[in-house]
C-alpha cells in the first residue's frame, strides 16, 4: 500500500478537478483580438478607483471581510506586453475569446497552456524564480490555499478591487480565498453548487420517464438510489449502470461531511467518510459499475454510448466535460460532440454538495495590474457580463443574477432538453461550506483514493482497517502526524 501511495503522490496533480475537462497542451497559445465593443485601448492608462467602504459587511451569502489595506488608486500595467495568463485548460480561454475580447477593443494576451499533471510543478518553478512569471494564473479547489497562503499571489485591493465590490458574490467563493492575515488573494466567476445529470433515454427506457421530479425520486436518498442502481443493473443484464465509477458518488459524500481531514492537527473520520466506504464497497461487489476511474478514458467514453445512466457534478462538468455542443442554430448537435447533446435532464442529488471551482489569482510579478484588474472584475463582479455567461448556462458567482435566472420560468438549457436547473441549485449554492477544507486536502484524497481501492478490491479486510491504513499513510506522508 505505501508503495502505492507513494507512486500516487508523485502524481497528486492528476486529481485537479478542472484539470481533465478539455484538451490540454504544453504549448504557448498568444491570441490578438480585436471587438466589437469599444475599450480603452491603451493598457498602459492608469485605472482610478473611488473610495470604497473598508468595513466587513453582511450579505445574504456571507461577510465580506474588511479590506487590509486601502485598494490602490492609481493602478496601471507597467508595460504594453501581452498579459501572461497560465492555466492547466483551455476553459478560462474559451471564455476570455468570447466574452472578454468581444468587448474590449485590441486586446492582447498569452495564455500558457500546462498539462494538469505539471501545472503546479511549472507554476512554482516560474513564482520562484520569476523568469516566464505569468501575470495572473488560475488555481482550483483542492490546491488553493497553497498559493492564497503564500507571497505568490497578491491581496486584490493592490489591484484597486475593494472588498465591498464582492457582496453579490457567493460568500464562500472569497472566504475560501482568504490568506492567514485576512486578505482576499483570488476571484471565481463561477458557484459550483452541485447534483445529477441523467440521460433522458436512459431514463424513459428504465425508469419510465425522463421527468425531473419523478426521475428524482430515485436519487432522493442512498438507499433509494442502491434500489435504483440494483434494478437497473438487473433489467439491462448489467449492459446500463447507474453511475460509471463508484468514485463518481465521491464528491457527494466528502462535501457533505461535517468536519474536515485535519481536526486539531489530526487525521479525522467524518461519519460521511465510513458511509462512503460501505457505499463504494456494495456497488464494486454487486457490480452496479462499470469499475471505471473518474477522468480516465472509458469514463469519459460512457458519457456518450448509452451506457451510464448519470453522472454528478455542478454545472461545468456539463457545460465543459460532457463533449456537448451544438452549430450556431443551436438545434443541430456538431459532428464532433457527444452525440446525446440534448438528451438529460437534471435532478437533485441525495444529499447537498459542491465540487470544485476555478479562481483568479495575480502574481507577485504582474506587471499588468490594470487588465488584471478589469478582467477579474467582468468576470466575477460586474453583473452585465456574468449575466451573459450564466445566459450560456454557466452557474455564475453573483447572487442576483442566478436568483433572476433560477426564478425565471421561460429560462431552459438547450443541453439539458430544455430544463432550469438552477432553481433547485439555487438553495444549495446559498449553503455551501468550505470550512472542512484544508491546504492538504488534494495530498489527502489521493491517499484516501488509494485506500478505498484496496478497500473495495478485498486487499484490505475491514472499515476499520481501512481507516488505519488511511491514518498511518497520511501520517508517512508527514499529514496529521
Amino acid at each position: 500500500m505505501k508503495k502505492i501511495v507513494a507512486m500516487l503522490l508523485a502524481l497528486v496533480m492528476v486529481v485537479g478537478v478542472a484539470a481533465a475537462c478539455g484538451k490540454t497542451e504544453t504549448t504557448t497559445s498568444t491570441t490578438a483580438a480585436g471587438a466589437t465593443t469599444a475599450a480603452p485601448a491603451d493598457t498602459t492608462a492608469a485605472v482610478t478607483t473611488a473610495a470604497a467602504d473598508t468595513t466587513a459587511a453582511q450579505t445574504e451569502t456571507g461577510v465580506t471581510p474588511e479590506n487590509i489595506i486601502d485598494p490602490a488608486t492609481d493602478v496601471t500595467d507597467e508595460d504594453t506586453t501581452p498579459i501572461v495568463i497560465y492555466a492547466w485548460n483551455e476553459e478560462f480561454k474559451g471564455l476570455l475569446d468570447k466574452y472578454y475580447v468581444a468587448d474590449n477593443a485590441g486586446f492582447t494576451y498569452d495564455y500558457q497552456v500546462t498539462e494538469n499533471t505539471t501545472y503546479q510543478t511549472k507554476l512554482d518553478g516560474v513564482l520562484a524564480s520569476g523568469d516566464g512569471a505569468p501575470d495572473i494564473y488560475l488555481i482550483e479547489a483542492d490546491y488553493a490555499k497553497k498559493y492564497v497562503d503564500s507571497d505568490n499571489s497578491l491581496n486584490i485591493n493592490e489591484l484597486g478591487i475593494s472588498n465591498s465590490e464582492l457582496a453579490d458574490q457567493y460568500g464562500y467563493t472569497y472566504e475560501f480565498m482568504l490568506s492567514a492575515d485576512g486578505a482576499v488573494k483570488a476571484l471565481s466567476w463561477q458557484a459550483c453548487p452541485a447534483g445529477v445529470f441523467y440521460n433522458r433515454t436512459l431514463a424513459k427506457t428504465y425508469l419510465g420517464t425522463d421527468d425531473p421530479a419523478t426521475v428524482g425520486q430515485s436519487f432522493a436518498s442512498w438507499d433509494a438510489f442502491m434500489a435504483m442502481a440494483q434494478k437497473l443493473n438487473t433489467d439491462s443484464a448489467g449492459k446500463v449502470k447507474a453511475i460509471s465509477g463508484y468514485d463518481d458518488l465521491w464528491r457527494s459524500f466528502q462535501n457533505s461531511r461535517s468536519q474536515g481531514w485535519l481536526v486539531d492537527g489530526a487525521i479525522t473520520i467524518d461519519p460521511q467518510i465510513e458511509k462512503y466506504f460501505d457505499y463504494a464497497k456494495q456497488l464494486k461487489d454487486e457490480g452496479l459499475t462499470f469499475e471505471t476511474a473518474q477522468w480516465n478514458t472509458d469514463w469519459t467514453a460512457n458519457m456518450s454510448n448509452q451506457t451510464v445512466l448519470s453522472y454528478w457534478g455542478p454545472m461545468w462538468l456539463m457545460n465543459f466535460c460532457m463533449g456537448f455542443g451544438y452549430e450556431e442554430d443551436g438545434t443541430t448537435i456538431k459532428a464532433d460532440a457527444n452525440p446525446t447533446t440534448g438528451d438529460w435532464g437534471y435532478c437533485n442529488a441525495p444529499v447537498s454538495f459542491f465540487w470544485g471551482g476555478t479562481w483568479i489569482t495575480a502574481s507577485k510579478y504582474d506587471n499588468n495590474k490594470a487588465t488584471s484588474a478589469d478582467i477579474m472584475r467582468y468576470f466575477t463582479i460586474d453583473a452585465a457580463s456574468m449575466d451573459k455567461l450564466a445566459q450560456a448556462g454557466e452557474f455564475v458567482n453573483n447572487v442576483s443574477v442566478m436568483t433572476k435566472i433560477g426564478e425565471d420560468p421561460s429560462f431552459t438549457v438547450a443541453y439539458l432538453g430544455g430544463q432550469n436547473p438552477f432553481a433547485d441549485l439555487l438553495a444549495a449554492a446559498k449553503t455551501i461550506d468550505v470550512s472542512c477544507i484544508t491546504g492538504d486536502d488534494q495530498a489527502i484524497n489521493t491517499i484516501f483514493a488509494s485506500t478505498v481501492a484496496g478497500y473495495t478490491n478485498g486487499e484490505i479486510a475491514t472499515v476499520a482497517d481501512a481507516e488505519a491504513a488511511f491514518i498511518a499513510d497520511c501520517n508517512d506522508a508527514g499529514i496529521g502526524a
